[in-house]
């Protein structure tokens, strides 16, 4: 991933903070090219390895490591899914998590009144997350476990009180069902070797064009979007505001 030096995050507590508030990660693998005729690779006309990428959005939960480790991510696939057979033959694959985003407009710039040298930009999070990937099959303890990290990381996310719908646990539901359930799904643990992150919040803007940035997120995007990204940009920039 292209990170410049002033977006580049390397605090794991930020980057778990992303992966933690935005849980539905994109995991990517490729498998290898494959050989043609006399052990050559194989090419599509346009020159490119005959390789498959496949990909998978999934909900994920960050289990701290020990010893020095990254720690390792969980989650857990439908049976069905082509992306098992690479995962359980490659010794590495990418996940990806992307916080809320927003377009920013130069209008929202205050210096641009008087310079004009401002053009569109984007501000979002990125967290990549590289490592290796373990099928986990038949291990009923080990989902039911996951099962109930996944449930508690969102349901403690929801509000609490008498005009809410009461939280939801695995328990609540028929243990027959569950098991039924259980025969549905695979689960997988990738053990993280390394995390790039990108957080791209105008933390290269002037303070003037910080408040104009955080004051327009609230005022023309609005609503809960707008208020997050007004956070996230204060969050990032708080020698700008």
């Amino acid at each position: 991933m292209y990170i410049p030096k002033i977006f580049e995050v390397q605090d794991l507590p930020r980057q778990v903070e992303i992966i933690s508030n935005y849980p539905l990660g994109t995991l990517f693998t490729a498998s290898p090219p494959s050989k043609g005729i006399f052990n050559i690779w194989s090419n599509d006309p346009a020159g490119r390895p005959d390789s498959e990428l496949c990909v998978t959005h999934v909900p994920f939960c960050f289990v701290p490591g020990t010893n020095g480790s990254h720690g390792k991510l969980v989650a857990h696939l439908a049976v069905q899914n082509q992306q098992i057979e690479h995962l359980e033959k490659l010794s590495k694959c990418l996940v990806v998590f992307q916080s809320v985003d927003s377009y920013i407009s130069p209008s929202w710039y205050p210096l641009k009144k008087k310079t004009h040298k401002r053009v569109p930009t984007w501000d979002f999070a990125a967290v990549h997350v590289y490592g290796t990937p373990k099928i986990i099959r038949g291990d009923k303890e080990w989902l039911i476990d996951l099962l109930n990290r996944l449930t508690d990381q969102e349901e403690s996310k929801r509000p609490e009180g008498e005009q809410y719908e009461e939280k939801w646990k695995v328990s609540d539901a028929p243990e027959s069902y569950i098991n039924a359930k259980l025969k549905g799904i695979v689960g997988l643990e990738i053990e993280i070797t390394h995390i790039e992150s990108k957080f791209k919040f105008d933390q290269d803007s002037a303070q003037v064009d910080v408040e104009g940035v955080v004051d327009n997120l609230e005022k023309e995007v609005g609503g809960e979007k707008g208020k997050e990204m007004a956070n996230l940009v204060k969050g990032y920039c708080p020698n700008r505001m």
